[in-house]
């Protein structure tokens, strides 16, 4: 890196008398703030910037200075930041501080333009931050939501003693790490009780890995796998899941059921396998892999990845009275998808809210997607509630999946025409869900 620098200064040097770019340093917050005075350091300029961050999309400059053409290191408030920035002769380069509590936000810098659009759609509420969590790694250090910021994560559900899919999750971790150096990777239990730091450091040194492994309180567990739908299991048959985490903190994809590691392991990982283990390796899993993972690595710069503006993927399910649903007999009216599970505290705080939508908007349909739960867990969640729309069961997943879920509960708004026109992951505000319901009716 250091090299790197060096080049990229005598670039600097060498570029024609009288050449420079232009770089803008904007504010944004989630919801109005403002900046105390906060030391900005790009290359050999220092600035001190303050005010007003007003809420996202919306930005306001606080500064703006000229810089020879070169990439230049970025310091915020004393913390040098992991990427680089890049002026051009006759350009602009903005750097995006979102603000909370009126200091830059962990994780909240945002440089160059793509970033930049990344900000304001994660500033906005598009996409879902990862909820603070306190467990500790192998060696008994605490590891919290601070913990991954700074570069793309990619966390894994597993317990030690899983004998089926979890030695499959670690083999594609190690698949990720040989694809992937730069990507950070962990693997948090889903089983507390067996799984202490001394054994996890057991484990990790076992199999050859030199990733974090991490384990906490069972209430600790429960609460950093339930928005994921993931429950704590100690048994061979439970929920496994692998979740992006982009470097500012945010949750960007996920995935769920059985991956596809090739039809191989590493030695130590495949004794750990049983019968029943032995056989979901050779049959190859549910259609992704490291390929994929490492496509949705590569794009966790861009703000447009969930799929807004393309064609809705097709589904038929059950429900809970034994009927099926499809998208394609709905075509024509305006459908509103709620994904959801009966672990998920959120999701029992916002499920009246969409009942009442559902009550003032009939000309929308609204489907309750259960990907977690058995048919009992949810009818007895919806039944405490009131709830009278309908449950779709997505056994394993696989429309959850379609939908590039990623978090619980994410509410999809699919148009008459068959197109996504709305998603948003966490808890949806019921203004503006009638405003976007009513929008496509209306059209």
């Amino acid at each position: 890196m250091l090299v790197l620098t060096g080049l990229a200064y005598l670039f600097t040097f060498m570029q024609p008398a009288g050449a420079s770019g232009t770089v803008l340093v904007e504010l944004s917050s989630a919801g109005g703030d403002r900046l105390a005075p906060t030391t900005v350091k790009l290359g050999p300029k220092t600035l001190n910037v303050a005010g007003d961050a007003p809420r996202a999309p919306k930005v306001k400059e606080a500064a703006r200075l000229s810089l020879p053409p070169g990439t230049y290191r970025l310091t915020v408030g004393g913390v040098p930041q992991p990427a680089a920035l890049t002026v051009a002769d006759n350009q602009v380069q903005p750097i995006l501080l979102v603000v909370s509590r009126a200091r830059v936000a962990p994780g909240g810098v945002y440089a160059g333009s793509e970033n930049f659009n990344l900000g304001l759609s994660e500033a906005g509420g598009q996409k879902q931050p990862v909820a603070d969590f306190d467990l500790m790694d192998q060696d008994g250090r605490p590891y919290s939501r601070d913990s991954m910021l700074g570069r793309d994560t990619v966390v894994a559900a597993f317990h030690t003693t899983c004998r089926e899919t979890c030695p499959l999750y670690t083999g594609l971790m190690f698949e990720l790490r040989r694809n992937a150096p730069e990507a950070r990777l962990v693997e948090v239990t889903t089983d507390p009780g067996t799984d202490t730091p001394a054994v996890l450091a057991a484990y990790r040194q076992q199999i050859g890995a030199d990733w974090t492994f991490a384990t906490g309180s069972t209430d600790a567990i429960a609460a950093f796998w339930a928005p994921f739908g993931v429950q704590p299991s100690t048994g061979d048959s439970h929920t496994s899941a692998l979740v992006l985490v982009d470097a500012h903190g945010y949750v960007r994809a996920a995935y769920v059921g059985v991956p596809d590691v090739g039809g191989k392991l590493p030695g130590a990982l495949e004794a750990q396998l049983d019968a029943a283990g032995r056989q979901l390796l050779a049959g190859h899993g549910e259609g992704w892999g490291a390929p994929q993972v490492l496509q949705s690595l590569r794009t966790l710069v861009t703000a447009g990845s969930e799929p807004t503006g393309s064609q809705a993927a097709e589904f038929r399910l059950p429900t809970l009275t034994g009927d099926t649903v499809s998208l394609e007999e709905l075509r024509g009216r305006t459908v509103v998808l709620n994904f959801w599970w009966s672990g998920c505290a959120p999701c029992r705080t916002e499920m009246p809210m969409l009942q009442r939508f559902a009550d003032q908007h009939p000309q929308a349909a609204l489907l309750l997607v259960d990907s977690s739960d058995g048919p009992q867990a949810a009818q007895t969640f919806v039944s405490s509630l009131g709830i009278r729309a309908p449950v779709l069961m997505d056994s394993g997943g696989a429309t959850m999946a379609s939908y590039h879920v990623a978090y619980f509960p994410t509410t999809v708004v699919v148009g008459p025409d068959g197109v996504v026109r709305f998603q948003h992951a966490g808890p949806v505000d019921e203004a503006a869900l009638s405003l976007e319901v009513s929008s496509l009716s209306a059209g």
